[in-house]
């Protein structure tokens, strides 16, 4: 199978799964199904890089390239506590600089299902698959976070038709854009993509434990502002002390 056709099957499938599921909703009253269904929209860039490789017959050797050993503390509490920190400095601004009370929010047996499903929902599609097949076609490094990170922006459009998505759009591109550099950060150290899926989980986590979002705050779209510029401010740290650092032992 050519480049093209994969690079395009994949884009199809993981931009016409969630407008399929989204139309057997709408026709669908039973809750359970539309969960099921809500799954399915999730996890449609998984599914999608699932179906390429299964047609290139490439799954096994992709997995040990995106699996590969790695630190426990790398792949799993680095992550955990990125996404921690960022929320709790952030919420902890804006309630101290703005006098809102600081509270944290009460996440369902429910949420917690959906919370959990984003450890394997899109990653495997994202990280996993996209960003790797970009490096392959010698795309230039540092350009890659920024291409996944507006097709995984785009491809939330199900979600804004839902009305599940309370971010402006464009506040929402730009957060797609700069995490999306700390995803490819992640993968890059740990060469395991499970330090993504662990960081998609943490993310979203602490964003309904923090209660960052407009819908959390009065409509107020501080503290989830507030996010983006540290996460910015991270990623700017991070790319010096690599730069001068590597300069530093030559």
């Amino acid at each position: 199978m050519r480049k093209t056709t994969k690079l395009t099957f994949f884009i199809l499938i993981s931009f016409l799964l969630p407008w399929a599921a989204l139309c057997l909703q709408s026709r669908i009253t039973n809750d359970n199904v539309n969960l099921l269904l809500f799954g399915v929209q999730a996890a449609s860039p998984s599914i999608a890089a699932f179906a390429v490789l299964l047609l290139s017959k490439e799954v096994r050797s992709h997995f040990k390239l995106i699996f590969q050993k790695a630190q426990i503390i790398a792949v799993i509490v680095i992550p955990v506590l990125i996404a921690s920190i960022t929320m709790l400095i952030s919420k902890t601004v804006y309630c101290i600089v703005w006098g809102e009370a600081f509270s944290l929010g009460n996440i369902s047996a429910t949420k917690w299902l959906i919370l959990l499903w984003a450890l394997v929902a899109e990653e495997l599609g994202w990280r996993g698959y996209l960003e790797p097949f970009l490096r392959e076609m010698k795309i230039k490094k540092w350009i890659i976070p920024c291409i996944v990170g507006f097709i995984w922006g785009l491809w939330h459009y199900h979600y804004f038709i839902q009305g599940r998505m309370d971010v402006p759009l464009l506040l929402f591109f730009v957060g797609c854009i700069i995490e999306s550099y700390i995803y490819s950060i992640l993968v890059s150290i740990t060469r395991n993509v499970l330090s993504a899926m662990i960081y998609h989980f943490s993310w979203n986590l602490m964003l309904n434990l923090f209660l960052i979002s407009p819908s959390d705050n009065g409509g107020s779209i501080i503290p989830y502002t507030l996010v983006i510029i540290l996460e910015t401010v991270g990623i700017i740290i991070y790319g010096l002390s690599r730069r001068y650092g590597l300069r530093g032992r030559g």
